[in-house]
């Protein structure tokens, strides 16, 4: 069994599922339109590189908070199962098709908090995500960060944190991103691919220990 390792936005998706969910909750009156202006200060710094990871997270669950723990099941399903799995990129199904096949273990790694990827995880049949863990009490979100974000270079101490509780090993393994985000997690990995990447990823000078795929066809 070999392990693979997913980057979401951008990677598996064709597009960004912060974006999408929050332009969503506006949609449904359940957030104020003016935190959409600063969702695009945030994404552009994010494809820089220079975001602070903690300080978004926090902001992202906000508008949930004031939903009862049925409310936030409801609308975070709905969301992701109409809006973001139809955006599964065609060669990512193809991908994960073929590691389901050979039986390998398939983790989704990503910054976006665990409550969006919880359920893109489940509807694509996908046992084990690592993603930006946000505190829940009696199933009801709190707001509250409850640990390391994988983000650039913690992606590798979270992976490592699992590969010591589970005794597993990245030997023949596979990692699958996008953006300079995703570098660290690319690189501890035997089999690295650059997924439709974006202009930073192609200009960096270790795209040459990548293989360029294209998953949009």
């Amino acid at each position: 069994m070999s392990l693979a390792f997913f980057d979401m936005d951008g990677t598996l998706v064709a597009g960004d599922t912060n974006d999408i969910t929050l332009h969503h909750f506006v949609k449904l009156g359940i957030a104020p339109s003016d935190m959409l202006i600063r969702l695009s200060e945030c994404e552009r710094k994010f494809f820089e590189g220079s975001l602070d990871i903690n300080e978004f997270v926090r902001f992202a669950v906000t508008p949930l908070l004031k939903l009862s723990k049925e409310e936030q099941y409801k609308v975070l399903h709905e969301t992701v199962r109409d809006l973001i799995i139809p955006l599964v990129k065609p060669g990512a199904k193809r991908a994960l098709d073929f590691h389901k096949k050979r039986g390998d273990r398939i983790f989704i790694v990503t910054s976006t908090c665990d409550y969006i990827v919880e359920h893109v995880a489940s509807l694509l049949g996908i046992s084990d995500f690592i993603a930006a863990p946000m505190e829940k009490v009696d199933g009801r979100l709190t707001g509250k960060q409850c640990g390391i974000v994988p983000y650039q270079e913690d992606k590798v101490k979270r992976i490592n944190e699992i590969l010591m509780k589970d005794n597993l090993s990245l030997e023949d393994s596979y990692a699958y991103g996008d953006s300079i985000n995703d570098l660290p997690m690319l690189m501890m990995c035997t089999h690295r691919f650059a997924v439709d990447p974006n202009e930073k990823l192609l200009n960096h000078p270790d795209l040459k220990a990548l293989k360029v795929v294209n998953w949009k066809e």
